[in-house]
């Protein structure tokens, strides 16, 4: 259990959220505020992106997964930053897509270490909260 609160409180910094210890996993409370352009209107909506790790093995890997959502126009930007992390993907990683015209639903699996997942994804989220309205091209 104390390896498994470590590394908790690891992706916790990186991830610079509150962390929740639940049996055999942790549980990254982590919340995103997207302003939606909907056309000539737009709304502010504070989502909860849905951030986890689950059976940490001796070697220090475990199942992560997230749930992330951004708008449109994000979505480039996010996905560019987090392929081209300097620590790269590992073979055991899955990506699904859910959209409309207004959000993007970017669901994230991956065998690895927590903190890895958790730096990589930090990194991701955090070039894009930079961007302030501005359109990423690549």
């Amino acid at each position: 259990m104390e390896r498994l609160e470590q590394v908790a409180e690891k992706v916790g910094m990186l991830m610079k959220s509150e962390v929740e210890l639940q049996h055999g996993g942790c549980i990254v409370n982590k919340k995103r505020t997207l302003v939606i352009h909907a056309n000539t209107s737009f709304f502010s909506c504070t989502l909860d992106l849905d951030i986890s790790f689950t059976n940490l093995k001796e070697d220090g890997t475990a199942h992560n997964k997230a749930e992330i959502y951004l708008l449109p126009e994000e979505f480039p930007c996010f996905s560019f930053n987090f392929r081209e992390y300097p620590i790269p993907l590992p073979t055991d990683f899955q990506q699904r897509l859910i959209s409309n015209p207004n959000i993007v639903c970017v669901h994230l699996e991956s065998k690895e270490r927590p903190e890895d997942f958790a730096e990589r994804l930090s990194a991701a989220l955090e070039v894009i909260e930079q961007l302030d309205g501005k359109v990423y091209m690549n």
